[in-house]
């Protein structure tokens, strides 16, 4: 993002009086350097927010004691030097909201504000200037509000018609309208964007579309497979599997009679099986309810176990030329940077506010299917969500705000994650006459009805391993070795110590599988399947 000096030299004055702020302010830090972020006695920097709701009909305002006037949100920058930041702090403590979305990076207005001498808690403050750096954002005006003591005595939703009549500061007026007609113009300005996508775009991707097995064709089952295996998963990754899951299970009716075994087999290793078992469900269903044909309309794949509205869009744009969005992880990157929206983008309100806006953009037909391949492209190749975007390379450079503002950095932005729990397990190889030792895990919770090594919760010693294994009835003739491996769910991080335990007898509570088994039936989840003896699993699977 712009550094603040930067910001305030590509400021666009639409006056002289803007122009003559913005040189004095430019000469004040030249003359004072970082002291101006400080509380200089002649002058120092502050940030402002003027903050409207989502329909831009009413602004909130506070009653500031020491003005005695309803006015806008801020605070001196005492030595913060990001003041968006800094603006978005002080509306928060003066209102009690929480949820505030900067309307842009962008300054609204620089100005330099004299501030007459006063009292402030018993102590005086002699007339000074304020270099105020001034910011909008968007609030939902269904939030609690509440005043800060010792500064305001009063927080409201003033009406855009007639807020001018209880501000009492008749030289604010023309700096508040000022502000409000430039967001006014920024929402219109991101709107407008949407409409520019298509244009941009379909050239761009007939020229730069990646070759892909699901790319060959467009048939639903194809579509939908791949739409399936690539949530949370790299691209790369999915190519061997796809192909291999075809192979095996070629159509729909082939999935929906596949065993289960067969099927977890095939999934081996893409993680998140409860996607591969509704892949299942979803096909028994369009076999009874469909006669085997995939069906045509959004609401209908919609309403399939498993699809979710991006699926249910993506197939039904690719397939058969929906004008249906796609809202993916890629997407909503690609959109809140082109538009530098600021919400949080695991916000359902955010994703649907932009599926909304897609909606009035997309084209029909065979464009529909491209123009939804070209976003989600264009989030997979350029604008990639680690590491900076590749701006150089991107069709949408010329009207992408994140780019002009140089924000990217900090766009998408999502909620803080909660952290993941840790948990400690030991994990028991047991082999015996080239066999391991594997069970089933239970019918719930994690990795449900899946296979695994042997395992309890905590960390074992090399004694305490043994004498487990004993008790479970092994026989081990001692350890061979003992590795330690992380292994990170979207909730939780397993810390593993798995011990290599050769044994004396095979434990009829245990299944026995062989290397042919272990390569062919056994499907072991990734955070098992890392302890698997090399020859137990295919190279590539490893």
């Amino acid at each position: 993002m712009k550094q603040l000096k930067q910001q305030i030299m590509d400021y666009a004055p639409d006056c002289a009086c803007e122009q003559q702020a913005k040189d004095e302010i430019l000469r004040r830090w030249a003359q004072m350097g970082d002291q101006l972020f400080a509380r200089p006695a002649e002058g120092h920097f502050t940030a402002s927010a003027i903050i409207l709701n989502p329909a831009m009909d009413c602004m909130l305002m506070v009653y500031h004691n020491i003005y005695q006037s309803l006015a806008w949100t801020g605070g001196h920058a005492d030595g913060a030097q990001n003041l968006l930041q800094k603006a978005a702090k002080e509306a928060r403590e003066e209102t009690g909201i929480t949820e505030l979305i900067p309307v842009c990076s962008e300054i609204l207005s620089l100005d330099c504000l004299p501030v007459k001498a006063h009292v402030k808690k018993g102590n005086g403050i002699a007339a000074h200037v304020h270099y105020n750096v001034a910011y909008g954002f968007i609030a939902s005006d269904k939030q609690p509000l509440c005043i800060k003591e010792d500064e305001n005595s009063q927080v409201c939703w003033v009406s855009l018609i007639d807020w001018k009549q209880q501000c009492q500061e008749p030289h604010m007026v023309p700096v508040y309208e000022k502000i409000i007609e430039r967001i006014q113009h920024k929402m219109k300005e991101k709107q407008r964007r949407y409409s520019l996508l298509a244009d941009a775009l379909l050239p761009w991707y007939g020229q730069n579309a990646r070759v892909l097995p699901w790319r060959q064709d467009r048939e639903p089952y194809h579509i939908w497979l791949s739409e399936i295996m690539l949530q949370q998963t790299r691209v790369e990754a999915v190519k061997g599997y796809y192909q291999r899951f075809l192979a095996q299970l070629p159509d729909i009716a082939a999935l929906a009679a596949a065993p289960e075994d067969v099927l977890l087999k095939l999934w081996e290793g893409l993680g998140y099986y409860t996607r591969v078992r509704n892949l299942q469900k979803a096909a028994q269903v369009i076999q009874s309810e469909y006669g085997g044909i995939f069906p045509q309309q959004y609401e209908q794949i919609l309403a399939l176990p498993g699809i979710g509205a991006y699926t249910a869009g993506a197939v039904a744009s690719i397939c058969f030329g929906a004008s249906t969005p796609a809202v993916d992880g890629n997407v909503l990157r690609v959109i809140s940077r082109i538009t530098e929206n600021f919400g949080n983008i695991l916000s359902p309100a955010v994703k649907k506010e932009m599926t909304v806006e897609l909606e009035q953009v997309y084209p029909s037909g065979e464009f529909a299917y491209t123009f939804n391949q070209s976003l989600m492209e264009l989030g997979a190749t350029i604008c990639v969500p680690n590491g900076a975007p590749k701006c150089h390379l991107c069709p949408v450079q010329s009207f992408c705000m994140a780019y002009t503002n140089e924000s990217w950095d900090v766009l998408p932005q999502k909620q803080a994650k909660k952290k993941r729990r840790k948990e400690e397990k030991t994990i028991f190889v047991f082999s015996c006459q080239g066999s391991l030792a594997v069970e089933k895990r239970g019918n719930t919770g994690l990795l449900a009805g899946l296979w695994q090594f042997p395992n309890t919760d905590g960390f074992l010693d090399g004694q305490q391993a043994l004498n487990v294994a004993a008790d479970w009835g092994v026989k081990p003739l001692g350890i061979d070795r003992m590795v330690e491996e992380t292994h990170i769910f979207t909730h939780v991080e397993w810390h593993m110590r798995c011990y290599y335990v050769p044994c004396d007898q095979m434990a009829d509570c245990y299944t026995w599988a062989d290397e042919q088994r272990m390569q062919q039936e056994i499907a072991l989840p990734t955070a098992f399947r890392i302890f698997c003896p090399e020859g137990y699993v295919k190279q590539k699977d490893r």
